[in-house]
Protein backbone atom coordinates (compact mmCIF):
# COMPACT_ATOMS: atom_id res chain seq x y z
CA UNK A 1 0.00 0.00 0.00
CA UNK A 2 1.47 3.39 -0.98
CA UNK A 3 2.37 5.82 1.78
CA UNK A 4 -0.10 8.74 2.03
CA UNK A 5 0.88 12.04 3.53
CA UNK A 6 -1.74 14.32 4.91
CA UNK A 7 -3.25 15.94 7.97
CA UNK A 8 -5.25 14.33 10.77
CA UNK A 9 -7.66 16.71 12.49
CA UNK A 10 -9.00 15.30 15.72
CA UNK A 11 -12.70 16.11 16.15
CA UNK A 12 -12.32 17.22 19.79
CA UNK A 13 -9.42 19.53 18.91
CA UNK A 14 -11.33 20.86 15.88
CA UNK A 15 -14.30 21.85 18.06
CA UNK A 16 -12.01 23.39 20.69
CA UNK A 17 -10.33 25.46 17.97
CA UNK A 18 -13.65 26.34 16.31
CA UNK A 19 -15.24 27.58 19.54
CA UNK A 20 -12.17 29.68 20.32
CA UNK A 21 -12.49 31.68 17.09
CA UNK A 22 -13.40 35.37 17.53
CA UNK A 23 -17.15 35.75 17.56
CA UNK A 24 -17.61 31.95 17.40
CA UNK A 25 -18.21 32.00 13.64
CA UNK A 26 -21.36 30.70 12.08
CA UNK A 27 -20.02 29.60 8.70
CA UNK A 28 -22.24 28.63 5.79
CA UNK A 29 -20.91 25.81 3.63
CA UNK A 30 -20.42 26.97 0.05
CA UNK A 31 -22.08 25.32 -2.95
CA UNK A 32 -20.41 27.75 -5.32
CA UNK A 33 -19.21 25.22 -7.89
CA UNK A 34 -19.47 21.64 -6.66
CA UNK A 35 -18.52 19.87 -9.89
CA UNK A 36 -15.73 17.54 -8.79
CA UNK A 37 -12.40 17.57 -10.58
CA UNK A 38 -10.14 14.56 -10.17
CA UNK A 39 -6.87 15.26 -8.42
CA UNK A 40 -4.00 12.88 -7.92
CA UNK A 41 -3.92 13.18 -4.13
CA UNK A 42 -7.42 11.74 -3.67
CA UNK A 43 -7.42 7.98 -3.29
CA UNK A 44 -10.02 5.26 -3.54
CA UNK A 45 -8.61 3.14 -0.74
CA UNK A 46 -10.19 2.59 2.65
CA UNK A 47 -8.97 4.92 5.36
CA UNK A 48 -9.25 3.93 8.99
CA UNK A 49 -9.52 6.44 11.79
CA UNK A 50 -6.25 6.50 13.73
CA UNK A 51 -8.25 7.06 16.92
CA UNK A 52 -11.07 4.49 16.62
CA UNK A 53 -9.92 2.15 13.85
CA UNK A 54 -13.31 2.59 12.13
CA UNK A 55 -13.68 3.05 8.39
CA UNK A 56 -13.92 6.72 7.46
CA UNK A 57 -16.61 8.11 5.11
CA UNK A 58 -15.54 9.99 1.98
CA UNK A 59 -17.21 13.41 1.76
CA UNK A 60 -16.93 15.59 -1.36
CA UNK A 61 -15.49 19.00 -0.59
CA UNK A 62 -17.60 20.81 -3.23
CA UNK A 63 -16.92 24.46 -4.12
CA UNK A 64 -14.98 23.39 -7.20
CA UNK A 65 -12.50 21.43 -5.09
CA UNK A 66 -12.17 18.00 -6.60
CA UNK A 67 -11.27 16.01 -3.55
CA UNK A 68 -13.02 14.14 -0.79
CA UNK A 69 -12.46 14.51 2.92
CA UNK A 70 -12.23 11.30 4.91
CA UNK A 71 -14.42 11.66 7.99
CA UNK A 72 -15.33 9.50 10.95
CA UNK A 73 -18.04 11.22 13.05
CA UNK A 74 -16.71 10.12 16.42
CA UNK A 75 -13.03 10.81 15.82
CA UNK A 76 -12.08 13.33 13.13
CA UNK A 77 -11.05 14.26 9.61
CA UNK A 78 -8.24 13.00 7.39
CA UNK A 79 -7.09 15.39 4.67
CA UNK A 80 -4.67 14.18 2.02
CA UNK A 81 -1.63 16.23 1.13
CA UNK A 82 -2.60 19.72 -0.06
CA UNK A 83 -6.29 19.43 0.82
CA UNK A 84 -6.14 21.53 4.00
CA UNK A 85 -4.29 24.27 2.10
CA UNK A 86 -6.98 24.18 -0.60
CA UNK A 87 -9.73 24.47 2.00
CA UNK A 88 -7.89 27.31 3.69
CA UNK A 89 -7.39 29.20 0.42
CA UNK A 90 -11.16 28.95 -0.20
CA UNK A 91 -11.87 29.94 3.44
CA UNK A 92 -13.54 26.57 4.07
CA UNK A 93 -11.14 25.25 6.72
CA UNK A 94 -13.64 26.16 9.46
CA UNK A 95 -16.50 24.38 7.69
CA UNK A 96 -15.30 20.78 7.86
CA UNK A 97 -18.26 19.81 10.08
CA UNK A 98 -20.68 21.34 7.55
CA UNK A 99 -18.97 19.87 4.49
CA UNK A 100 -19.11 16.40 6.06
CA UNK A 101 -22.75 16.73 7.09
CA UNK A 102 -25.32 14.50 5.37
CA UNK A 103 -27.29 17.60 4.32
CA UNK A 104 -24.33 19.12 2.47
CA UNK A 105 -23.43 15.83 0.81
CA UNK A 106 -27.05 15.34 -0.34
CA UNK A 107 -27.13 18.89 -1.71
CA UNK A 108 -23.98 18.20 -3.73
CA UNK A 109 -25.65 15.13 -5.22
CA UNK A 110 -28.77 17.17 -6.02
CA UNK A 111 -26.72 19.91 -7.68
CA UNK A 112 -24.79 17.40 -9.77
CA UNK A 113 -28.06 15.78 -10.82
CA UNK A 114 -29.55 19.18 -11.72
CA UNK A 115 -26.49 20.01 -13.82
CA UNK A 116 -26.69 16.66 -15.63
CA UNK A 117 -30.38 17.24 -16.36
CA UNK A 118 -29.63 20.76 -17.61
CA UNK A 119 -26.96 19.34 -19.90
CA UNK A 120 -29.43 16.83 -21.37
CA UNK A 121 -31.93 19.63 -22.10
CA UNK A 122 -29.20 21.74 -23.71
CA UNK A 123 -28.18 18.82 -25.93
CA UNK A 124 -31.77 18.38 -27.12
CA UNK A 125 -32.89 22.00 -27.34
CA UNK A 126 -29.65 23.96 -27.69
CA UNK A 127 -28.12 26.34 -25.16
CA UNK A 128 -29.77 29.46 -26.58
CA UNK A 129 -33.28 27.97 -26.43
CA UNK A 130 -32.67 26.70 -22.90
CA UNK A 131 -31.53 30.16 -21.82
CA UNK A 132 -34.65 31.75 -23.34
CA UNK A 133 -36.90 29.22 -21.60
CA UNK A 134 -35.05 29.70 -18.28
CA UNK A 135 -35.39 33.48 -18.60
CA UNK A 136 -39.12 33.15 -19.33
CA UNK A 137 -39.53 30.74 -16.39
CA UNK A 138 -37.84 33.23 -14.04
CA UNK A 139 -40.17 35.99 -15.22
CA UNK A 140 -43.22 33.70 -15.12
CA UNK A 141 -42.50 32.58 -11.54
CA UNK A 142 -42.77 36.21 -10.39
CA UNK A 143 -46.34 36.70 -11.65
CA UNK A 144 -49.01 37.26 -9.00
CA UNK A 145 -51.50 34.75 -10.37
CA UNK A 146 -49.55 31.88 -11.86
CA UNK A 147 -52.58 29.63 -12.35
CA UNK A 148 -54.36 32.12 -14.64
CA UNK A 149 -51.09 32.85 -16.43
CA UNK A 150 -50.50 29.10 -16.91
CA UNK A 151 -54.02 28.66 -18.31
CA UNK A 152 -53.43 31.53 -20.72
CA UNK A 153 -50.01 30.17 -21.73
CA UNK A 154 -51.48 26.73 -22.53
CA UNK A 155 -54.26 28.38 -24.55
CA UNK A 156 -51.65 30.35 -26.53
CA UNK A 157 -49.60 27.21 -27.20
CA UNK A 158 -52.72 25.35 -28.36
CA UNK A 159 -53.62 28.27 -30.68
CA UNK A 160 -50.11 28.19 -32.16
CA UNK A 161 -50.37 24.44 -32.74
CA UNK A 162 -53.75 24.86 -34.44
CA UNK A 163 -52.27 27.45 -36.81
CA UNK A 164 -49.29 25.25 -37.70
Amino acid sequence: MPLHWGVWIDLIKYWEWFRAQPGFPKPIASFESPIPVDIEDDHEGTVLSPRTGRIMRKCRAGSGLGFRIDFEPSSGFWLDQGEFDSLRSHNLHDELHLICSPEYQLELVRLRSDRAEQSRFEQRLGEENCERIRSFANWFAQLNDESIAMTYLIACIEDERDRA
